[in-house]
């Protein structure tokens, strides 16, 4: 039987998921929250009002939207529901902001300039929505929705040791590519539009031809990845039919291995 995929996201990656995304650390520069905090259960309430604080430069306006990044990447913020905001913002401008995520867009509620600008209260959204912000603000949607360009995808997975064996396959929001690693073992590469790797698993993995139970003990598996080139970040965890450990791979990326109990690394996936 083929394992699928698509089938949902596992438990193992829902639970650091959940850590990376709904902790205080969604991009660079931010406080840490707890140990004890981070693996605390969540109510669906908290996890829905659960708030951000981003700090980061402003790398273009668009009417009432901000592009804004910091080391890690980008996100689009979205103004208008900000109580709290600065007079006039400027691309170049360093900002903290607080608010809530909604898929790929941060709902801002406080926007606060570190250069010690005064706080206006109930200024009208940059732009006020004029045609030519509409059509600005329309051009940076096209941009951050755009499939990444597969000669960047090729890299992306050149840097990790995967070359591309194949066409890619578009899907509405990922894309798929057959790749060999050094060896020549064939797999699939999935990638979000933006062109990040979320996960390379063995093209065709078939479970049923793994053992049923390991051959080596527990302790082993942060050893047999190790000599595939990782780094482990923690104690390896079993599953009823693998193991899964959080590694560093060759970029510093944090990557949670899937490690069958014939010991191959079957599926490797990308936590962010």
């Amino acid at each position: 039987m083929l394992r699928n995929r698509w089938s949902g996201i596992h438990p193992g990656r829902a639970r650091w998921w959940h850590v990376v995304s709904l902790g205080a650390v969604l991009l660079g520069g931010l406080p840490v929250v707890s140990a004890a905090r981070a693996f605390a259960q969540l109510t669906i309430e908290e996890a829905l009002a659960g708030g951000i604080v981003l700090r980061g430069r402003v790398a273009d306006v668009f009417g009432d939207r901000l592009l804004f990044e910091d080391a890690t990447g980008r996100v689009l913020v979205e103004l208008a529901g900000a109580t709290d905001r600065p007079a006039a913002i400027e691309a170049g401008q360093t900002l903290v902001i607080e608010g809530r995520l909604r898929g790929r867009v941060l709902d801002a509620r406080r926007v606060t300039a570190t250069e010690g600008e005064a706080i206006a209260h109930g200024e009208p959204p940059v732009g006020s929505g004029r045609p030519a912000d509409q059509a600005a603000t329309s051009a940076l949607m096209l941009a951050l929705t755009r499939p990444a360009d597969i000669a960047v995808m090729r890299a992306t997975l050149e840097a990790v040791g995967f070359r591309t064996a194949g066409n890619p396959v578009r899907h509405e929001k990922s894309t798929e590519i057959p790749v060999r690693d050094a060896r020549g073992k064939a797999w699939v590469a999935s990638l979000d539009r933006f062109g990040r790797i979320e996960e390379i698993e063995i093209a065709d993995y078939d479970d049923d031809s793994v053992p049923d139970r390991p051959a080596f003990a527990l302790a082993d598996v942060a050893q047999r990845v190790a000599r595939e080139g990782f780094r482990p970040q923690a104690a390896a965890e079993r599953r009823p039919q693998h193991f899964e450990i959080l590694v560093l791979n060759v970029r510093s990326e944090l990557v949670e291995l899937h490690v069958d109990f014939a010991g191959q690394i079957y599926k490797q996936v990308w936590l962010r």
